[in-house]
């Protein structure tokens, strides 16, 4: 039993919104009382964030008194990295791994679906940390997810993985010009982009530039849809 009764919820509290589906389908299931509360106090502190990074990091949660306090009964804040890893398996959290030794969490919700690509990409950027296996927004990966986004739009994991290869191929400022020139032809995709960076590859560039050497036959390959839109020297 309590020592003491709770008083009650105050008028004009903070409030943290909790989707239905975490009553009706996530907690029903649950049968570890550590996962329970890591689950739940996460999903508080998750909640408590403003901007476009909705994310924990785990050395915060083992700071926050209120959850070592809750944890006591389960066996401490060492029950923490399992609970977590347990909530990761059902499916409630998404993670990251950053190079610091640290591990962000998120919601496994369409906002965190549509982040972690970005986080892991580094076009959206953890203050403090880097991702697990991207770069600092210094490298030409990172650069070319930004522009991206700013001339097309959101960066999905597909796309994500297409940008790492092509930095591989190609120099950094072919690909940011290839975006540019693909918003400005309102032909908003990176398929626009890569087919502009192959022709400038097999052709070259207007600035007199070359890419690797290539067969006539790849230079002069369709390019679908928008091979009307790709001008040819």
């Amino acid at each position: 039993m309590p020592t003491e009764s709770f008083a009650g919820f105050v008028t004009g509290g903070v409030a943290v919104t909790l989707p239905a589906q975490l009553f009706a389908e996530v907690v029903p299931d649950i049968e570890d009382e550590a996962e329970l509360r890591v689950t739940l106090y996460t999903l508080y502190a998750i909640g408590r964030q403003r901007g476009a990074l909705r994310a924990v990091r785990r050395s915060a949660l083992e700071r926050e008194a209120p959850l070592v306090r809750s944890l006591a009964p389960c066996g401490g804040v060492e029950v923490l990295p399992a609970a977590l890893d347990a909530a990761i398996e059902r499916g409630t959290l998404l993670m990251c791994s950053l190079t610091d030794g640290d591990t962000l969490y998120l919601v496994n919700n369409e906002a965190g679906r549509r982040a972690l690509p970005r986080i892991k990409s580094g076009a959206l950027e953890v203050p403090g940390g880097v991702a697990m296996g991207a770069v600092p927004a210094s490298d030409r990966p990172a650069r070319a997810a930004q522009v991206y986004e700013q001339e097309i739009g959101m960066l999905s994991p597909a796309v994500a993985e297409a940008l790492a290869r092509a930095v591989d191929r190609w120099p950094e400022d072919w690909i940011t010009e290839a975006l540019r020139l693909a918003a400005q032809r309102n032909a908003r995709s990176w398929r626009y982009a890569e087919a502009v960076l192959e022709r400038w590859e097999t052709e070259g560039k207007d600035d007199g530039t070359t890419g690797s050497a290539t067969s006539r036959a790849d230079r002069d390959r369709d390019h679908g849809p928008y091979d009307r839109f790709i001008l040819r020297s």
